[in-house]
């Protein structure tokens, strides 16, 4: 697994929270013919500076980021951010997983159905 730290390491000392992304940039192939292609998947590392931290959580990008909840957005260290990116594809396969089924189960009913006849 290679990360990627798109604003390098945080500096020494600094209190910081971490996000882990799978991220895809688009890029222009043929810009006559309108032709654009996209990267392949990598994941990047990101961090963000901790303004200011209560016992809930901390204040980080001017808003309250609650580090408590089953649902957070930033992680305390880089090895939560892995644990919490894993966990979040992981529920992401499972809510599509299920859209897919419903879907199939949907398109099955457009399928002609044979006639059954009551004696």
């Amino acid at each position: 697994m290679k990360l990627h730290y798109p604003r390098g390491k945080p500096p020494e000392g600094v209190d910081v929270l971490w996000r882990l992304e799978a991220k895809s940039y688009s890029y222009v192939i043929d810009a006559d013919r309108e032709e654009y292609g996209v990267t392949a998947p990598r994941l990047e590392m990101w961090w963000w500076e901790v303004e200011r931290r209560t016992p809930k959580g901390a204040w980080c990008c001017g808003e309250f980021q609650l580090l408590t909840a089953f649902k957070k957005k930033f992680s305390e260290s880089e090895a939560g951010a892995l644990r919490d990116f894993k966990a979040r594809k992981k529920k992401q396969l499972q809510i599509l997983g299920r859209q897919i089924a419903k879907a199939e189960r949907e398109l099955a009913l457009t399928k002609p159905q044979p006639i059954m006849i009551a004696r």
